[in-house]
């Protein structure tokens, strides 16, 4: 696939932005990672795609650096309230759906690469990690952006892409890694 085919088959799948980057222009913050460690979102050490399980920081950087582009993919979704979870973990959920669906279509037309998800990973409904098995399917683990220490503005300032969308509407990130 083109380019601009995996740009067209991502807005045609549902998304409201999708650019394509060099990851040489990502910018990493490793001291974001102490967001993590604080288990602001409930999932460190409960799940195989986050910290401290996914690796360190300079690990991340380095399964990123493996790759020469970044297929970025936004969702702009309306809410009645930004500060409803619930709401948000359903617009969350969407991104990464079609996210997947992206994923897949991309990978059976040829391109193989890493996906980069919003939030943890979500393979299974109960993370093997929580009841201290290995993970049932290693080759679905994805990471989101937090994890990679990914500064995400940034990122979407270079993707000409919203980071910000007021209190109705809420954004989410996620990214496909080729060469």
């Amino acid at each position: 696939m083109t380019e601009t085919e995996m740009k067209e088959a991502a807005l045609a799948g549902g998304f409201t932005g999708a650019e394509i980057i060099k990851t040489e222009e990502l910018t990493f913050i490793h001291s974001l990672r102490a967001c993590c460690e604080a288990d602001e979102c409930g999932n460190y050490g409960r799940n195989y795609g986050c910290p401290p399980d996914c690796g360190s920081p300079e690990e991340m950087e380095a399964r990123v650096r493996k790759y020469q582009k970044a297929l970025v993919l936004q969702t702009i979704q309306q809410v009645d309230d930004i500060m409803d979870s619930g709401q948000t973990k359903e617009a969350k959920k969407f991104h990464n759906m079609i996210s997947w669906e992206l994923v897949r279509m991309l990978r059976e037309n040829g391109t193989d690469g890493l996906p980069i998800m919003a939030g943890p990973c979500s393979a299974c409904s109960v993370c093997a990690r929580i009841e201290g098995k290995p993970c049932r399917f290693p080759e679905k683990v994805a990471s989101c952006l937090s994890a990679y220490c990914i500064h995400a503005a940034d990122m979407a300032e270079k993707c000409g892409m919203d980071y910000w969308c007021g209190m109705n509407q809420v954004a989410f990130f996620s990214m496909y890694l080729f060469n």
